[in-house]
């Protein structure tokens, strides 16, 4: 009966956000030093926790290297196989919120919107050139390009200090991850007014087919799952029981209803997984 292989971010907001909330929990993570890659949580010993890049967390749940693991919507999308055996376990950690944005120069006053973007995309191809836009989702990227018209652009994968692809000049535009857009604005950089290719947040994934054929460790992402929706829930500060369309009291009203379904991630979580079942062969 092997242990239950728990991936998470090993630094940056999502390793500090994940200590957090796991230590909220009433699970702190041990962990002998910021170097040491393994760890546990001694309130559940079935369990062995391993930090990793969190670009590469996604690809090793399909691969069924581990388990579970934590990490952005935004790379969980982006990394995923079209048809691999990833699932989305929780929708909402309540931290890491971001978004990944379409952002062109300053210098470029009439280049606003998506659209805008097309007609530049087609001044480039009229003179024998492709738009260059540099980004580390080119698969997410691309397809959002592509649902808006933008055609004749060539992605450019760059994976850090985007900012900096105009000045240096081996890209025009740039698609990348921010919180608060600070950076973008730093660097010159703004955001289409339609440039937001998704909204993003921590979640936890897992392997269906490893979770479908093992009660042991589905009996441990249970008890995992049931003390993070009970820290949520009884947090004022969760951003998804806090999100609401307006700020009127009327507004604020269905609060509790999204709060109802948010305590099912474990019930969610079985009926994704069922697909993945295999047959208990007779002995």
């Amino acid at each position: 009966m092997s242990n239950l292989r728990l991936a998470l971010p090993s630094s940056g907001a999502l390793f500090e956000g994940t200590s957090k909330l796991f230590s909220d929990c009433g699970m702190g993570i041990r962990r002998a030093n910021s170097r040491r890659y393994t760890a546990d949580i001694p309130q559940f010993p079935g369990v062995d926790v391993l930090f990793q890049r969190q670009s590469d967390i996604t690809t090793q749940i399909d691969s069924g290297s581990a388990d579970i693991g934590i990490v952005g919507l935004d790379r969980f999308y982006e990394s995923r196989l079209e048809r691999g055996e990833s699932v989305l376990i929780h929708g909402d950690l309540g931290f890491g919120n971001s978004k990944l944005v379409i952002a062109v120069p300053d210098a470029w006053l009439d280049v606003t919107s998506m659209a805008d973007l097309a007609d530049i995309a087609l001044e480039f191809r009229s003179k024998g050139r492709d738009l260059r836009i540099a980004s580390k989702y080119q698969r997410l990227v691309k397809r959002f390009l592509n649902q808006n018209d933008v055609n004749y652009v060539s992605m450019v994968y760059v994976s850090g200090g985007l900012e900096a692809a105009p000045v240096i000049g081996y890209a025009e535009v740039i698609a990348d991850i921010t919180a608060t857009g600070t950076t973008l604005r730093e660097n010159d950089l703004r955001i289409l007014l339609d440039g937001t290719v998704m909204e993003s947040q921590s979640v936890m994934i897992g392997n269906a087919r490893t979770l479908a054929n093992d009660q042991n460790k589905l009996q441990h992402i249970r008890q995992i799952l049931e003390k993070i929706d009970a820290t949520l829930l009884a947090s004022d500060n969760h951003r998804v029981s806090a999100r609401v369309e307006g700020h009127s009291e009327d507004k604020m009203a269905p609060q509790p209803k999204k709060q109802r379904e948010f305590i099912g991630s474990y019930k969610r979580l079985i009926e994704n997984i069922k697909p993945f079942s295999e047959p208990v062969q007779n002995q």
